[in-house]
Formats: C-alpha cells, structure tokens, sequence
C-alpha cells in the first residue's frame, strides 16, 4: 500500500510497497481519510529532531483519521464504520513506523476492552487517544482535533482558568489553536508573532491583543508596559529565545509553560529577577489527559465556538505532498491537510 516514508537524510517520498497491517484480538483495521501535516513533530522527524523517531526509513503522520474496516474479535469500542482519530502503523520488516498515519491503512487498540481483561494501564494507555468521532464532524475537522485535543489538555495542565492573564507566544496553527481553545474556554489571550497574515486571523479567533515582532512600539509597550502582567506566557514556539523573552512579563508565582520543541538538547536561561516563575515543559501529550478534552472540542466545532476554516489553510491529494511541505517550509501554509484519495 502507500504511505509517505521519510529516509535517514530527510528526503520523503512516497512509497507504494508498505505492508498492510494485520490486526490482533484487541484491534481494528482503519482506512485513513486524510492526515494533516504537523509543522511541529513532523518537520522535527524530518530534520532529525525527535528521539522518538530516529529509525529510519519511517512512515510519517500522527495527525490521521479514518474509517473502520474491520475488527478484532475482542473489540468492543469500535464499530466497522466509526470514524476515529489517531490510527497508527506498526513497525514492518521494510518500514518504521513514525505514527505512520501518512498511509492508506492504520490500526487502531481497544483500550477499553485491553483494561477489562486484565492488562495493565500502561499496556493500554498507547491507545487512549484513538477515540470515535461523531458522524456530523467531517474528516478534516476530526484530523484537526488531533492539535486541537493537544493544545486543550495541555492548558489544562497547566492550570489556565478563566480570568487569568494568558499571552500566547507564536502565530502558527499551534499557537492558533491555543487561542481557538482559550476562546471555547472563555480565557483572555493575547498573541504575539512575526506574520501579519496569521495575526489577523489570530484576530478574528477573539485575541483580546495582537503584537507583531517587527512593530517597535508595540513590541516596546509589550516590554515595558507589561512587566509582570501576565499569570501564563504560552511559548509555541521553544527556542531559548522565545522562552527568555517571557520570563520578565510573567507575574510573581506565575508560569512560563513552554509548548513548542525547538528548544534542543540544552537550555540556558537567566534567573535573575525570575526566581519565583515557573517554568513547565508541555512538549508532549500525555494520553489519559488529552482523551478527557474529547467531548469538549468536538462541541466547540459543533457549536462553531471553533472555526476550522480559520486554521486549515491548504487541502491537497496525498501524491502533492511536496507542496504541501513546502508550503510549510515557506510559511505560507497553517494547517495542511492530504486526503488519501481525491476528496481535496
């Protein structure tokens, strides 16, 4: 079958020789929509950057939804025709999987049905986040809940609440998708970042203030003007700049929670004037937390209190890929979405 596969030195390709999966007891055969392209984890695996994905060659996408097709006879949570969210490629003689959503079958667990017969939590837990859309959201909204969830229970870890003073840090679809969710949440957020494009879409989502990075005076009453004003600066970005930045407009006990994965292997950072802010790494979703914003998110796109037509900018047939890697290179592209099929 065929699947996006990324090789040792970055290039990707698509490659028409996957073996398709064979399902166990606990498992359901999923034949995946589209999956949407992370300008996050993806574009780190590509370039190398994520410890939990250097074998190589590797098939790509976490971000993936489909249909199933078929299932294990201890399955209890799905049906064939569900639609569900996160399907993934286990590891095959030719190809590792890095999530591997980026193909035209995945596999889904039943945790539930894993947990009622004894297994372990940590034995089911992979697969907590592999949950069943309902029929009136589409197959681009469902990949899109994937950031969405992400975002969600990561604020939610934080401690973000309504009336708390948030400033999100980066204009991309995950800084974005912070604010679409500090909307459906009703928390004030204001965001600064480098495109005026994504600014005013950050705009239209309900940012109570937007700053670009190139308006000096902006940029100066940002610095000056708010001093310790701030309870979260939400980094979605993560390079030590982007994290030093934050640290003198965060409040007294306040949080520096930092989102984005640019920041390396080492991070050096200056405490004077800061000692009594927290910084807290949000780099990576935790299952049994993210499943619990299900419900929550699906409503808000229901209910339109999240607009996804804001936040998927480009939507492509899986054999244009390159474009839309591209596009992402470019900075062109928020969220982009392949279909496995001509649905684009």
């Amino acid at each position: 079958m065929r699947g996006l596969v990324v090789e040792k030195n970055g290039i990707i390709h698509l490659a028409d020789d996957i073996p398709m999966p064979e399902i166990g007891p606990y498992e359901a055969l999923v034949k995946i929509e589209c999956c949407m392209i992370c300008n996050g984890t993806d574009m780190e695996i590509i370039k190398g950057g994520i410890t939990e994905a250097q074998r190589f060659p590797l098939v790509l996408g976490h971000e993936g939804v489909g249909i199933v097709v078929r299932k294990g006879e201890k399955v209890c949570s799905y049906q064939i025709g569900d639609r569900v969210l996160r399907a993934s490629l286990p590891d095959s003689e030719h190809y590792y999987s890095g999530w591997g959503s980026f193909c035209e079958y995945g596999v889904v667990k039943d945790s539930a049905a894993m947990l009622r017969d004894g297994y372990s939590f940590e034995e089911a837990s992979g697969s907590l986040t592999q949950q069943v859309t309902a029929p009136d959201i589409t197959p681009e909204q469902a990949a899109l809940m994937i950031t969405l969830k992400e975002t969600c229970s990561a604020l939610m870890r934080m401690g973000v609440e309504r009336g708390n003073r948030v400033l999100v840090v980066g204009d991309g679809p995950v800084g974005l998708c912070m604010l679409s969710i500090c909307r459906l949440l009703a928390i004030e957020a204001d965001m600064v970042g480098n495109h005026r494009g994504n600014l005013k879409i950050a705009k239209q989502i309900g940012a109570s203030g937007i700053y670009w990075n190139k308006d000096f005076e902006g940029m100066y009453h940002l610095r000056e003007e708010r001093k310790k004003y701030f309870d979260f600066y939400i980094d979605t970005v993560g390079t030590p700049q982007t994290i030093r930045q934050g640290l003198p407009l965060v409040r007294e006990d306040g949080m520096v929670a930092v989102y984005g994965l640019r920041t390396g292997q080492e991070l050096g950072i200056p405490l004077e004037g800061v000692r009594n802010v927290t910084l807290k790494f949000v780099q990576w979703p935790i299952p049994k937390e993210e499943m619990k914003t299900h419900a929550l998110v699906e409503q808000g796109i229901r209910e339109k209190k999240i607009n996804t037509e804001f936040l998927i900018s480009h939507r492509m047939e899986l054999k244009d890929f390159e474009k839309g890697f591209q596009a992402i290179r470019e900075k062109r592209a928020l969220k982009v979405v392949l279909f496995m099929e001509n649905n684009a």
